[in-house]
């Protein structure tokens, strides 16, 4: 055997080895903790939980919701309502539902947050109190999770950052204004690298962490807008008396129309990968409770949360992907079809998707740069399969999130357990009581 063989046989078992580990860490262990049994989901009841009950009073103040017609922003303005608020202005590109319209405390005015002009005149529009919103929540996002590419990265950047810079130019010149901020678990979570980690080990994040290096942080354009997002956020407090503060949801939220149980109940079939890894996750409602906290808190003690941010998550332990799907199929009344798929082709191919969409990218932009038109960078006949890149894999770890500080400091506790939350959406999008959609669907 010669040298040049020897070097070929060298570099095949490196490689080999490297595909070995690599499958491991994708490939995750199986978590310590069992699923619930049938009879044990049989019990399960959420009848008892009153949302209203871990949130502070109505403070009759004009409110302010921008992205109020989306999934975090509905649940934010129906919590208001519930617990009755009067004054509540939707600034949203499209409406809010026809039951939340319909309510006599909300008003709405179409607001692109990319235009100041757009979002000055929405804030400054005034309330039937004959002042404007003093209130202010940014729940408004493009979350391109999937999408870490540089071409791309004006799309996230223009809502997600300058956006948040147009309202916070805008809140400033409302006196005394509070404006808090939906941000992201993702922001503070770091990013597992190929093989970096086993998957044997649990990430556990916390508002104590120190903060991430450029290398550390996640590598989707969604993680890294909001993480500008919130630097602007924490510079703007004390501008003009303007009190800003932060919530870090995470990991995944859930509830009726989000993107992890409601597309489970209605897509034809359920590819699976992943399914191993364990994650906190939160209830919309708890989400929301949060945010109503903290503006309390921001009156109360400044001190201690104006400017900063709060990392919060749900109740009960870190459940896998694999026992929230069989949880949800045991309350579902159609068959559901789950689709296991092996987890190193499955990163194989998000890297081969991406590779295309880059080459086609560039080979398009030249002729759509002739004829005058913008390029968008997927294309429609994709559809869903272009979440299949690889910042899409990033969820594939275990974590669990330490809310300890949010619960000391805002009072924040959760009352939606997994098996409750998953029992509640199931019920509510089997009863057609949802509006129609979920997260998973592409908006072009």
């Amino acid at each position: 055997m010669n040298g040049l063989a020897y070097v070929q046989l060298f570099v095949t078992i490196l490689g080999a080895l490297h595909l070995f580990a690599l499958h491991k860490r994708l490939r995750g262990k199986d978590d310590a903790t069992k699923p619930l049994t049938p009879k044990q989901l049989e019990e399960v009841t959420y009848d008892h939980i009153d949302v209203t009950q871990n949130v502070p009073p109505a403070t009759h103040k004009g409110y302010a919701i921008i992205g109020g017609s989306g999934f975090l922003g509905t649940y934010l303005v129906r919590l208001l309502i519930l617990r009755g608020e009067t004054n509540i202005r939707i600034l949203d590109l499209s409406p809010p539902s026809p039951a939340i319209a319909s309510n006599p405390a909300v008003s709405f005015i179409e607001t692109d947050i990319t235009s100041l002009e757009s979002i000055r005149h929405g804030l400054r529009q005034p309330l039937p109190t004959g002042a404007p919103p003093t209130v202010i929540y940014h729940t408004a996002a493009i979350i391109r999770f999937w999408d870490r590419a540089h071409y791309s990265w004006h799309l996230s950047y223009n809502v997600n950052v300058l956006g948040t810079r147009n309202i916070i130019k805008a809140a400033t010149e409302i006196p005394e204004a509070t404006l808090i901020y939906t941000s992201t678990a993702d922001a503070v979570l770091p990013n597992l690298k190929s093989c970096h980690n086993s998957g044997k080990y649990e990430t556990v994040i916390s508002d104590d962490d120190p903060l991430l290096s450029h290398w550390d942080h996640h590598e989707s354009c969604y993680a890294r807008s909001k993480i500008l997002a919130e630097r602007l956020i924490v510079e703007a407090n004390g501008q003009n008396g303007l009190k800003t503060g932060i919530i870090r949801p995470g990991y995944t939220i859930t509830g009726p129309n989000d993107r992890l149980c409601t597309s489970t109940l209605t897509m034809s079939r359920v590819p699976t990968f992943g399914k191993r890894f364990t994650q906190t996750n939160i209830c919309a409602w708890d989400v929301i409770a949060a945010h109503l906290l903290l503006e309390d808190a921001l009156g109360r003690i400044p001190g201690e949360t104006a400017g900063q941010a709060f990392l919060v998550t749900g109740k009960g332990p870190a459940w896998s992907l694999r026992d929230i799907r069989e949880t949800i199929r045991h309350y579902s009344t159609r068959p559901l079809i789950f689709d296991d798929v092996p987890e190193l082709p499955i990163y194989v191919l998000a890297h081969v998707i991406e590779g295309f969409l880059y080459l086609r990218y560039q080979a398009l932009r030249p002729i759509y740069s002739l004829m005058g038109k913008s390029l968008h960078p997927e294309p429609r006949w994709m559809g869903q399969a272009v979440y299949l890149q690889p910042a899409t894999l990033e969820f594939m770890a275990n974590v669990r999130i330490d809310d300890s500080r949010a619960r000391r400091v805002l009072g924040y506790e959760p009352q939606w357990s997994p098996e409750q939350w998953i029992k509640y959406t199931v019920d509510e999008v089997q009863s057609n009581r949802t509006h129609a959609g979920h997260g998973l669907e592409l908006k072009m």
